[in-house]
């Protein structure tokens, strides 16, 4: 419920008392709805992605899911089926609005769990912490539903959303490694991938930490196999039931590029393709420098913190922060690779959700109320007006932004002088 109260909020402000400022820019257009509701006429303002149709084809017709073509449900099967779980639901019990109308409200939905979902491991991270967190967790549904990638995208058709939960479930696991099923985590995770491919990294985050700290031993090798058990026999079903071919791979060259261009085949060069060791260096630097303005307030709060507060925070924080680190250096290296670089999307699954995790544990480990309060009015100001990532001028400078400038300092030095008296 409190994240639906956030979302809804964010969905008044962002289409209503700022419509005439919302713009995707890219892939997504604006559109106007009329209903008739108990003679009254409503109108409503929604967003509609490039690939809604694409997804509406495969939530339509799930149970014919082998004979489909397009690449996104054989990419992303679970997303659709995750959909479709939703849609088949409502549909049961809502007749009076068009099919399209009752996909968008699926997604809409299937994003608001997957936030819940998020909440809930954020706050068994911080309790595993030990942090003294109180009535602070009913902050964590509007701390992730404002956030860029949410704000925008929980409207939309998109499985973006789920490299959030990949990022905190990958720190999660680690720091509970002695109090859990890992098989039964490797085998969701496995899942999971049938989502969002990126998935794996997990797997790539859980050894090399394994590694870092010398422990890293028969057992938990064993359990990372369990990873590849869905994940196998489900490509194993569409080779034997479906004419698949990896669209990502055969369209964009993601990734397999590198082989091409070892082996002298042409690769792409032009647009959004950086398909050379040298431009993918260059166009993936531009990429990151791009989201470092974005981000460039709360990137800052987040090292002023740090700076004022790293001698005195406890271990536990120290390990999360090294963690995170680890994991989204790791995210950001592998997406270097991709090929294809559309405006700051894959650098954000790295160092975006990192700055987002990090801000959400500077706020719950915040003490003094007046600094929470300015913390809250901080994030909130720059966030919930703050124009989308594919914009030509990255950030569009506001007054809002100027003003959660002002709270988050306040926040900081307000906490900083408490501990010092």
């Amino acid at each position: 419920m409190l994240t639906f109260f956030c979302n809804g909020l964010i969905y008044i402000i962002q289409f209503y008392l700022n419509k005439d400022k919302v713009d995707y820019f890219l892939c997504t257009n604006i559109k106007n709805y009329t209903y008739n509701i108990f003679s009254r006429t409503l109108n409503l303002i929604y967003p509609e992605s490039c690939d809604l149709k694409i997804y509406a084809e495969g939530v339509f017709n799930i149970s014919s899911f082998y004979s489909l073509s397009e690449y996104v449900y054989l990419d992303r099967p679970l997303f659709v089926l995750y959909i479709a779980f939703f849609y088949n639901i409502l549909k049961i019990f809502i007749s009076s609005i068009s099919s399209i109308a009752l996909l968008k409200i699926s997604f809409f939905l299937g994003q608001l769990f997957l936030t819940s979902l998020i909440c809930i491991y954020l706050l068994k991270i911080f309790n595993l912490m030990n942090l003294d967190i109180g009535n602070k967790f009913i902050f964590l549904p509007w701390l992730v539903s404002v956030s860029p990638m949410f704000k925008w995208h929980i409207f939309e058709s998109t499985s973006m959303t789920f490299t959030f939960l990949i990022f905190i479930l990958g720190i999660y696991i680690i720091i509970n490694i002695k109090n859990i099923n890992l098989s039964i985590y490797f085998f969701s995770i496995g899942f999971l991938f049938l989502i969002h491919r990126s998935a794996l990294l997990i797997l790539v985050f859980f050894i090399f930490s394994n590694l870092i700290n010398k422990s890293l031993n028969k057992n938990n090798v064993v359990s990372t196999i369990y990873f590849f058990a869905p994940v196998i026999l489900y490509y194993i079903s569409i080779y034997l039931f479906s004419s698949f071919s990896d669209h990502q791979a055969q369209e964009y060259k993601q990734f397999i590029w590198i082989l091409d261009f070892l082996q002298g085949k042409e690769t792409y060069t032009s647009g959004y393709f950086c398909q050379t060791p040298k431009l993918a260096l260059i166009c993936y630097k531009n990429d990151l420098l791009m989201l470092a303005r974005y981000l460039a307030v709360p990137a800052s709060v987040c090292a002023f913190y740090l700076i004022l507060n790293y001698k005195k925070l406890p271990h536990s924080i120290k390990e999360i922060l090294f963690l995170s680190t680890l994991f989204f250096l790791i995210i950001n290296f592998f997406w270097l690779f991709i090929g294809w670089y559309p405006p700051i999307r894959f650098s954000y699954y790295g160092f975006g959700n990192f700055i987002i995790f990090i801000l959400t544990l500077i706020f719950v480990n915040l003490k003094d109320r007046i600094s929470k309060l300015l913390f809250i009015l901080g994030y909130s100001f720059y966030f919930i007006l703050l124009n989308h990532w594919n914009s030509p001028v990255v950030i569009e400078q506001s007054l809002f932004i100027r003003i959660s400038i002002f709270f988050f300092i306040g926040s900081i030095i307000s906490e900083y002088l408490t501990k010092k008296i």
